[in-house]
């Protein structure tokens, strides 16, 4: 009895311990060893600031290092001004929170500019950081476009003329006014101010007698200014036309002022014809051709120019034609 008692008691412990044993490796396959640690590396503060090129931007850049959800102490992070600038210092440790900072300095160059805060193995990493650098005050002006053009009595300049307004690095700067005045023409307006990139632009128009067009630029207290463009405004080229058709030249006789370009103008039925000179002008057109074709000739000199077609005319008969130079 006593046997068989000890035998119950026995088989009663193997079948608990096998169960806290099952119990201990998982039993169900999960696990009450603590997940694996994980060092990542985020943003805190001082993103997206703005500031003048070339200043230190109002609040530090701060990032926080955690390994897993505690605060990661004595982790050295890496700061680099990847888009222009500096910052300091260029290392840092994380602190009792987990923090690390730096402070930026913008570069000179107007527009989108980043940092970076780099951890080694760290998830996340690296981090970005963005600021945007607006120009310095205005500080010259100087030439952008538009100098040296011509165009013909009373007509426009073929391209504006420009002016840039920029600070001591070179970045437009917008808003700044800039006058205009022309001697010889005009200007579309008396006051232009600088756009978004520093550009101050006006047409002109030149006036009704030849010969130079000056346009001048001002911004008061700016280097370069009062800023000079020139043009020149000039007569328009006279033109004359000769029809070129089969068997004919159409004026065959024409009476033109020196300076006059006659424009020879093939139809398109037109077949196997040129221009010869019977002396020095004008200037053969070359080989006979089909039309449509042009060619043109400037008579400089007074006198009577004699031609005619190689093919279908001769210097005293059949296809030939008469400039008179008057």
């Amino acid at each position: 009895m006593v046997g068989s008692l000890r035998t119950q008691l026995l088989a009663l412990l193997a079948v608990t311990g096998t169960g806290v044993l099952a119990a201990s490796c998982g039993g169900d396959g999960g696990s009450n060893e603590p997940p694996p640690s994980g060092i990542t590396i985020a943003v805190i503060d001082g993103d997206g600031q703005e500031a003048i090129v070339g200043q230190e931007l109002g609040e530090p850049l701060v990032v926080t290092v955690t390994d897993g959800d505690v605060a990661s102490v004595g982790s050295t992070v890496t700061w680099s001004a990847t888009g222009g600038g500096s910052v300091s210092p260029t290392s840092a440790t994380t602190d009792a929170s987990g923090n690390a900072s730096t402070t930026w300095t913008l570069g000179t160059t107007a527009g989108l500019q980043t940092a970076q805060a780099t951890l080694s193995g760290a998830g996340g990493s690296p981090v970005s950081f963005t600021a945007t650098a607006f120009a310095d005050q205005p500080a010259a002006l100087s030439k952008a476009g538009g100098d040296q053009q011509n165009a013909s009595l009373n007509g426009q300049l073929p391209l504006p003329v420009q002016a840039k307004v920029a600070d001591q690095f070179g970045n437009g700067v917008p808003e700044v006014p800039v006058g205009w005045t022309a001697t010889g023409g005009t200007v579309s307006a008396a006051s232009v101010p600088s756009d978004a990139v520093g550009i101050s632009s006006v047409t002109v128009t030149a006036g009704a007698a030849a010969g130079p067009i000056t346009i001048v630029a001002t911004a008061e207290g700016l280097t370069g200014s009062p800023l000079t463009f020139s043009a020149t405004a000039s007569e328009a080229p006279i033109t004359a036309a000769v029809s070129v058709a089969n068997f004919q030249f159409t004026p065959d006789a024409l009476t033109i002022s020196a300076g006059t370009t006659v424009v020879w103008t093939w139809t398109a039925s037109a077949l196997n014809h040129n221009v010869v000179p019977v002396a020095s002008e004008p200037l053969g057109s070359g080989p006979p051709a089909d039309g449509p074709k042009t060619y043109q000739y400037k008579f400089n000199n007074p006198g009577t120019f004699v031609y005619y077609c190689a093919v279908h005319g001769s210097p005293t008969g059949g296809m030939r034609g008469t400039i008179t130079v008057q």
